[in-house]
């Protein structure tokens, strides 16, 4: 699949590479996304397994979608599930009493995207420059503090949304008893001579 991480990526907190578990949650995003756009579909909701879903989930899901096709926005992803990390730059969707415009966020728990916001995302070729999804969609809609990462990536134009109130959170965080995390817990990766390997320099050519 020709995979290549981003150079020279660290994660922001924690300042270590990309991990296997990363690695792998991207790679389950990017295949929803291409198969969005294999069988030209108009709309999809994407979930993770860690979801946890607020009372009346439906209902409150279906006002979500009620109200982008009264106003007749345009959209190309709306998070349900995210952390926020810039409050200060959002703002309220003009005459939306359920959308924001969201600023630099995390987590992808879940979000509705557009067939239109899945071939942005392919067409940005994101496999040739890999980092972690939750990172690499704040990118696309230009909303990322890391300006040498946004340079990667010549068309950022994403539009994005965000549902306010949320209607999906984690099942635990990382405080809570029984926490357990398949992409920040396992092991890192780094580039060497253009391949993926791992910490004992082992060449993984099967991603």
């Amino acid at each position: 699949m020709g995979v290549r991480l981003m150079p020279g990526y660290k994660d922001p907190y924690y300042k270590r590479p990309i991990t296997k578990g990363e690695i792998g949650c991207f790679m389950s995003h990017y295949r929803i996304w291409a198969k969005t756009t294999y069988e030209g579909l108009d709309e999809v909701l994407v979930l993770e397994d860690d979801a946890r879903f607020e009372p009346y989930f439906r209902f409150k899901l279906q006002m979500v979608l009620n109200e982008l096709r009264h106003l007749k926005v345009s959209w190309d992803l709306v998070y349900i599930g995210r952390k926020s990390l810039n409050d200060n730059n959002e703002s309220q969707l003009e005459n939306s009493k359920l959308l924001v415009r969201p600023g630099y966020s995390y987590w992808t728990l879940g979000y509705l995207l557009s067939g239109r916001g899945a071939k942005k995302l392919l067409n940005a070729n994101p496999l040739k420059k890999l980092l972690p999804v939750d990172e690499f969609l704040p990118i696309m809609f230009n909303q990322h503090p890391q300006t040498e990462w946004l340079e990667q990536f010549e068309e950022r134009n994403l539009i994005a949304l965000s549902a306010s109130p949320l209607l999906i959170y984690p099942i635990r965080y990382t405080s809570d008893d029984g926490y357990v995390s398949d992409t920040e817990d396992s092991v890192t990766v780094q580039m060497t001579n253009d391949k993926l390997v791992n910490e004992q320099n082992e060449i993984k050519e099967d991603l």
